[in-house]
């Protein structure tokens, strides 16, 4: 016994440590992935640090094109090659001039210098000087002689030609430089009077090197468009073999092994044509990685041991238990009428045997309760809260419940109205008639499905068929029908029935139930004591309505005018456009009513209406829409809010029109000469929009508001014109006009002649009335 203890205890250690290795297994690849993710992550950077690098110089080069194009194209310098030496009017030192006032805008370029071919002259933006002594003396090269330069540099066509890294003395200083040549003019390479040859410090682009993480610790190349290794920091101009055909492509990175050392080639390539290369030992680049590999691998060791100390204590903790059961057991604690128990399995199938006959004991007890377990049971069914696949068979039909056939369908009956038959609506009457429902119910769907309460004027029925075949379905809806005509004839109750489409399996039913739930909700469109179909309203959803925000201006506007049928025929077409066509959710139809709600009581806030004036002792208008039971009941009692605020609008409406006419009028004749003045600045000035101002001027004075401005305009500006001292300009802007072109365009379309004219016409009356 003591040893299948143990046995026991170590089968319960060795499970315990085989849930740890799960997630270990887990993390360890995990940890794989990311450490993949991180080496990617390390090369995408090395590469995006080079993009940078080539952004910037791939800048600069086009910088010095820019200045090549500028010293090629500069007036006084073509003089030196398009001019012959006889006939030449510029100087050198102009020349010189014109050189220093050329600089790089970033001072990429160092130093640049101009070399005419039959003169063998070297200009520069410092001095002018033969090409011996410049080479010799002013800038001699390390290691090419004054030939090599004449034969490489100063003879021949180029066109933005480098050569690789040189080293040259400037005023005893000795610097390394990158060269570029252009021959001019530019675009002849046969007839060739001159060289600009250009200096780029190499430590200018060392410096952008740097600024990648691991520059110090790998080569950077940097090659031309011919392949030539223009600079790099090794000091060298040979590519390692075999790299050159890795960087084909225009960019990437990848893994490479140079002289017997792994590494991550980068390379991307510019505008110009340049490629730059990073080679960087693998070791350095993962140098983080590997620090966090060796923590993780670390913690991982330390995560194992720990697990398994973990283990062995909640094995043993597990084993307790059972350990002093047993003690118990062997020290004759043991009830008397049970067989002595030898190990701790017979232990456990002793209790399990012990909770079985309390379950039939239980299950006696609920025999008698089987109408209120099963109507429970039907209701979390319904409403989604239990799984009928998980039950067992034996458990469905202890509360009387079978499934049949495969396919559900759930149906919802809600009374309306039941005024003909509930009086007095108390409880007892709401009870006849769910029994009438549920017994009705029952006896026309028989062995098809159930029928549970749900609300106090609804019921579910929850039908089983066999198939989801149009047939099933005529049948469903001819029941459904005759369920329908029964209640409504003999009992004169009206009901709504909302039917779910039919679903394969028991475990579909709070579906089921969702759909019936949203097709009743439909009734508000539908109206009451309406058939609503899932099918048929599946489609229709939409999760807006038609009610813009020019609708309701207009509407507001019409009320405010006591238009009751352009009112009424506004609300007319948004009823047919959003509901009559039963194209929109219960949900969007209650707000579209409620936002036209909204719009009656801003109108009433305006025109600071008396609710209890214009409504007497009727109830809330909020009230009257929220208990309204369809959309059509909604849409009457909109209309009807909307033909008391007409009502009363025109009852207040006197000569009030005539008195703003006159303001209207008065403020145009005061305020003419403002610029600013308009339809709109008018219409806010007075509260109002600009399209009720316009149609109300119009209405009063048979005329356009704007025209009625622009003729008072005129008529000032006709009087101003008379004055000689003025001039047209002055009388623009006295009159209103910002300047002068808008004002004669106005005084053209009006008056048929323009300002000046109309001034000409002006004085020669008064000339001859002078005699």
């Amino acid at each position: 016994m003591i040893r299948r203890r143990k046995s026991v205890f170590l089968t319960l250690w060795l499970s315990y440590i085989l849930i740890l290795i799960i997630p270990v297994t887990v993390s360890a690849i995990l940890y794989t992935n990311m450490e993949n993710t991180m080496v990617q992550n390390a090369s995408r950077s090395n590469l995006a640090m080079l993009e940078q690098v080539r952004q910037i110089v791939d800048n600069h080069l086009q910088e010095i094109d820019q200045m090549t194009v500028q010293i090629a194209t500069h007036p006084k310098l073509q003089t030196l090659w398009t001019i012959e030496e006889s006939e030449k009017y510029i100087q050198y030192d102009e020349a010189v001039k014109a050189l220093k006032n050329i600089r790089s805008g970033t001072g990429f370029v160092n130093d640049f210098y101009i070399h005419l071919r039959k003169q063998d002259v070297i200009l520069s933006p410092t001095l002018k000087t033969d090409t011996d002594t410049f080479f010799t003396q002013l800038y001699p090269y390390e290691s090419k002689s004054l030939e090599q330069i004449r034969s490489e540099l100063l003879s021949g066509y180029h066109f933005k030609t480098f050569w690789p890294v040189t080293g040259i003395k400037d005023n005893s200083n000795s610097k390394k430089v990158i060269q570029t040549a252009v021959s001019l003019p530019l675009g002849e390479n046969e007839n060739v009077w001159g060289t600009l040859v250009m200096n780029i410090e190499d430590q200018q682009i060392f410096n952008l090197l740097k600024q990648i993480e691991w520059a110090g610790s790998g080569q950077m190349y940097i090659i031309d468009d011919n392949g030539r290794v223009i600079l790099s920091t090794t000091g060298g101009f040979d590519l390692p073999g075999g790299l050159f055909e890795e960087i084909v492509s225009d960019s990437g990175y990848r893994k490479y092994r140079a002289e017997g050392v792994e590494s991550i080639l980068s390379h991307t390539t510019g505008q110009s044509g340049w490629k730059y290369v990073s080679l960087v030992p693998e070791k350095v680049l993962l140098e983080r990685v590997n620090e966090v590999k060796s923590w993780a691998l670390t913690l991982l060791g330390l995560a194992i041991a720990a697990g398994a100390i973990v283990a062995y204590w909640m094995a043993y903790r597990s084993y307790s238990p059972i350990r002093d059961m047993m003690v118990a057991i062997m020290n004759g604690k043991q009830a008397a009428d049970k067989p002595l128990l030898v190990n701790e399995y017979e232990f456990i199938k002793t209790s399990i045997a012990e909770t079985l006959a309390e379950g039939k004991e239980m299950k006696q007890k609920l025999e008698g309760h089987i109408p209120v377990v099963r109507t429970y049971f039907l209701s979390r069914l319904l409403k989604g809260q239990a799984d009928a696949e998980a039950l067992e068979e034996q458990s469905l039909q202890f509360m009387g419940v079978r499934f049949p056939h495969e396919y559900v369908c759930v149906v919802l009956i809600e009374v309306d109205e039941s005024s003909e038959f509930i009086r007095d609506g108390s409880e007892r009457e709401w009870a006849l008639a769910r029994f009438i429902l549920f017994n009705t119910s029952s006896e026309l769907i028989g062995e098809r499905g159930y029928v549970t309460e749900t609300e106090r004027n609804r019921l579910a029925l929850l039908l089983n068929v066999p198939d989801a075949e149009d047939e099933t379905k005529r049948e469903r809806d001819g029941m459904l029908e005759q369920l329908k005509r029964l209640i409504e004839e003999r009992f004169r109750m009206n009901i709504s029935i909302g039917i779910s489409s039919i679903r394969s399996g028991v475990a579909e039913t709070g579906r089921c139930y969702g759909e019936a739930l949203n097709a009743l909700d439909y009734r508000i469109i539908h109206g009451v004591s309406s058939v609503i179909h899932f099918e048929q309203i599946g489609e229709m959803e939409r999760a807006y309505y038609h009610y813009p925000i020019e609708t309701e201006a207009q509407l507001m506007n019409v009320m405010k005018s006591g238009e009751y049928e352009e009112a009424v025929r506004l609300l007319d077409e948004l009823y047919e456009r959003n509901v009559a066509t039963h194209g929109m959710t219960p949900e969007m139809g209650k707000t579209l009513f409620f936002d036209l709600l909204s719009t009656m009581l801003k109108v009433m806030n305006a025109l600071k209406l008396d609710e209890k004036r214009l409504f007497g002792n009727a109830p809330d208008p909020v009230k009257l829409i929220f208990n309204s039971k369809s959309a059509e009941d909604m849409h009457s009692k909109i209309k009807g809010i909307c033909s008391a605020i007409c009502h009363s609008v025109r009852e207040a409406r006197t000569d009030q029109t005539g008195r703003l006419n006159e303001r209207l009028r008065r403020y145009i004749e005061d305020n003419y000469a403002d610029n600013a003045l308009s339809l709109t600045s008018i219409a806010d000035h007075f509260g109002m929009t600009p399209q009720y101002v316009s149609g109300l001027f119009k209405k009063q004075n048979g005329v356009n508001l704007t025209d009625f401005m622009v003729e008072v305009r005129l008529r000032e500006a006709k009087r101003l014109l008379g004055d000689p001292r003025l001039t047209v300009l002055q009388v623009a802007q006295q009159v209103g006009y910002a300047t002068d072109i808008g004002f004669i365009r106005v005084f053209k379309k009006v008056e048929g002649i323009t300002p000046g004219k109309y001034r000409e016409t002006l004085l020669q009356a008064a000339e001859m009335k002078d005699g």
